[in-house]
């Protein structure tokens, strides 16, 4: 009986205990609601955080949510939905019900970006300057290639030397110190070495690209020393997938006349699934206001398959792809050059996640690239190249440390590099690399967040010949502090040091080289480069306004560079350069500013520019875009848009060139000049499809003007009047 007493009891009080602690905690409740509308959001991600808590539930389809057992204090309500501002509002929680409804306002800039941290960040909270194209702003500026696409982005130019080897610049800086990644992994194809060598992507087949202004070299390594452009595809399925998902892109233009298609299709049974996609391109050669220019063609295509296993906590797959591509290049060789680059993937990705132990999660990647092209002369092959690379990155996130989060990964990479024919202008070359690094974030306060880490690297070069071998092993680390005084301010600072090992091209290269314009002459004793970079970034949005201004400086040591001599060879008709290393500075402004004025009138502008200056020789570094500004109106009513939009390039008269004996050689100045853009956009669909229709007329005045980062620029003008239509559906 004493038994049943005592049971009873210790019922009874754990009883009390319990509905006491019920009493003492709290139910956050509310719904979310679109600001302009009033129309539920569903699947927004709410989370209730403190410094010492943080629990996350997502609304359902009438946009309601419900977090329980939240113990009486000061916390942040996070509310985070695609298509949507964030929203961050201060909670004082006391004990029993508490309703905290929230007005999201419609997206304007800001989305998540992958590419800068290792677990994503959102774009408006990055600790660096990013861009990020997707969705109805993807398609409004598709072009051909990956750099013409980026072309008119904030702190971004365009290399080119004709249509098809387009590639992107940042901040002045191009070739080995620019990374261009799919998924994060190397495409494996070899358009950072020469101008005439193109990006083996269709910007069509992407979901989203996303760009890292200034270094990125913690996460991505030496190559990346001046910024990062990942393209972001569905290569492999990564979350279950019960129903088919995916989409199609159809474009078409008449500056170049011709068009593309892209697709891909993801099928599965909520375990495992299968992902599909090809593309293709045909366009011609383009029309200038003087005329249509010779051999500037442009053909792509590319086919893809991936498989994979996926859960709630994580997925394991692989993909196979092969794309090809074939273009022209005006005006070299009695213009008849031609190239053909053709690259097989093979790639293996996972992931797990809520693990315990030291690692709540843990990914890795696995990709083999085999890369080949050859250069013709009309239909005979004059040069045969040969870049192989495989690569392994893994990546391990640790559990939460009070207020420190944070990751550490290490990769290796192998490549081979060969070449035959006239153009052979380095023996076989055997590269190894590896790196391992450390990335934290500490949340300082509610408002303050500190970000640093570090990475060591070393490569290696093996050439097949009696050039001599070479190793370089590296540090670069970086720090930055990102401010968050209300939900609409934001206020980032970083700093890095990043390092670069001279390329291979830089060390070993010897002969004329027309896809540079120049005969290259390696130096097998350049020792790395080493930069210091500043950013300085205030970003701000509401429902009626967005922008964002950036300020950068960054202090190069021993900047690897083309220098001429003095001499033109007879035989090639090419200046004979070598190459030499200086200190360099670039500094330099980026901006974007999207304002509400009327009802549904919008004003948009931006500028950016960057001074480059090779300061041990008091000249300027090669190849420096000039001052660019942007001015445009839009009318904007829920998922249709109109507008017209001004780009304003001043002339470049800042130019590397060299005097010799009353001879000067280098580069020529560009004129400035004014592009008009039309453009109208509207997305319409259903619960299972949405269906984007843009019209684009760039260079509506059919303006005459050069690129001053074209190599062919003194040879032939830009396109002229282009009219472009581009659908795309998902489904």
């Amino acid at each position: 009986m004493k038994c049943t007493v005592r049971i009873v009891s210790l019922i009874l009080i754990m009883a009390g205990a319990g509905r006491a602690a019920a009493q003492d905690t709290a139910t956050v409740s509310g719904s979310i609601v679109n600001s302009l509308s009033g129309d539920p959001v569903p699947n927004a991600i709410v989370v209730v955080e403190a410094p010492r808590f943080n629990r996350l539930v997502r609304t359902g389809p009438d946009g309601r949510f419900a977090v329980a057992n939240v113990p009486p204090g000061s916390y942040h309500l996070v509310v985070r939905a695609d298509g949507y501002l964030q929203s961050r509002t201060e909670l004082d929680v006391k004990a029993g019900q508490q309703a905290s409804d929230i007005r999201l306002n419609p997206e304007l800039h800001f989305s998540e970006v992958t590419s800068v941290s290792p677990e994503g960040r959102n774009q408006f909270e990055t600790f660096q300057a990013t861009d990020v194209l997707g969705g109805q702003e993807l398609t409004k500026a598709l072009q051909g290639t990956l750099g013409a696409t980026l072309e008119t982005q904030p702190g971004i130019a365009l290399r080119s030397f004709g249509p098809g080897p387009a590639r992107p610049v940042i901040r002045g800086l191009d070739g080995d110190r620019v990374l261009i990644v799919e998924n994060g992994l190397r495409m494996g194809d070899l358009s950072s070495q020469s101008g005439d060598h193109g990006v083996n992507v269709n910007p069509a087949s992407a979901a989203s690209i996303e760009v890292v202004r200034g270094p990125a070299t913690l996460l991505y390594g030496a190559n990346a020393i001046g910024g990062l452009v990942n393209v972001v595809t569905n290569e492999i399925p990564r979350t279950p997938v019960t129903r088919p998902t995916g989409s199609v892109t159809f474009d078409a233009l008449s500056g170049a006349p011709g068009g593309g298609g892209a697709g891909d299709v993801t099928l599965g049974n909520g375990k495992f699934a299968v992902h599909l996609a090809g593309s293709g391109r045909r366009s011609n050669d383009f029309k200038s206001p003087d005329g249509t220019i010779p051999n500037s063609y442009n053909r792509a295509g590319s086919a893809e398959v991936g498989a994979g296993y996926t859960s709630d906590r994580g997925y394991f797959g692989a993909s196979y792809g092969y794309d090809r591509t074939h273009y022209g290049i005006p005006f070299v060789e009695a213009g008849q050059t031609n190239l053909n680059p053709r690259r097989q993937n093979f790639t293996v990705r996972g992931e797990s996640r809520s693990m315990g132990g030291f690692f709540d999660g843990v990914r890795g990647s696995f990709g083999v690239r085999r890369y080949k092209h050859d250069e013709l002369n009309g239909e005979e092959v004059v040069t045969s190249f040969v870049n192989n690379t495989t690569e392994l990155e893994l990546l391990g996130h640790h559990k939460r440390f009070g207020r420190l989060d944070g990751s550490i990964g290490g990769s290796f990479l192998t490549r081979n590099f060969s070449a035959i024919g006239e153009e052979a202008l380095s023996p076989e070359v055997n590269q190894r690399g590896g790196a391992v690094f450390i990335y934290e974030e500490l949340a300082a306060s509610q408002h303050a967040h500190i970000q640093f880490g570090g990475r060591v690297e070393r490569a290696s070069f093996e050439p097949q010949a009696v050039e001599p071998s070479r190793d370089f092993t590296n540090f670069s680390g970086s720090l930055g502090l990102l401010f968050l005084p209300t939900d609409q301010t934001t206020i980032a600072f970083s700093l890095a040091r990043a390092s670069r090992n001279p390329a291979l091209e830089e060390l070993y290269f010897h002969g004329p080289h027309a896809g540079n314009n120049a005969v290259e002459n390696g130096n097998p004793d350049l020792v790395s480069e080493h930069s210091l970079g500043f950013d300085a970034s205030v970003r701000w949005r509401s429902a009626v306004a967005a922008g964002e201004v950036t300020f950068f400086v960054n202090r190069i040591d021993n900047f690897v560079f083309r220098q001429f001599t003095g001499v033109v060879d007879e035989a090639s008709g090419l200046a004979v350069t070598e190459f030499a290393q200086a200190d360099g500075r670039l500094a330099g402004i980026e901006s974007h500013l999207d304002v509400k004025v009327g009802p549904l009138v919008w004003v948009e502008g931006g500028l950016d520019y960057v001074r480059g200056e090779l300061t041990s020789i008091d000249t300027p570094m090669p190849r420096i875009p000039p001052l660019r500004g942007r001015a445009g109106v839009r009318l904007q009513k829920n998922a249709f848009q109109a507008g017209v939009d001004g780009v304003f390039t001043a002339k470049q008269d800042r130019v590397y060139a060299l005097g010799f004996a009353g001879t000067t050689i280098g580069e020529t100045p560009t004129a400035g000049y004014n592009l008009l853009k039309l453009f109208a956009s509207y997305s319409f669909g259903s619960n299972r499809a949405a269906n984007t229709i843009t019209a684009r007329l760039d260079n509506a005045t059919n303006e005459l003007y050069h690129n001053h980062l074209n190599y062919l620029k003194d040879l032939a003008p830009e396109m002229g009047r282009n009219f472009t239509v581009v659908y795309n559906v998902k489904f």
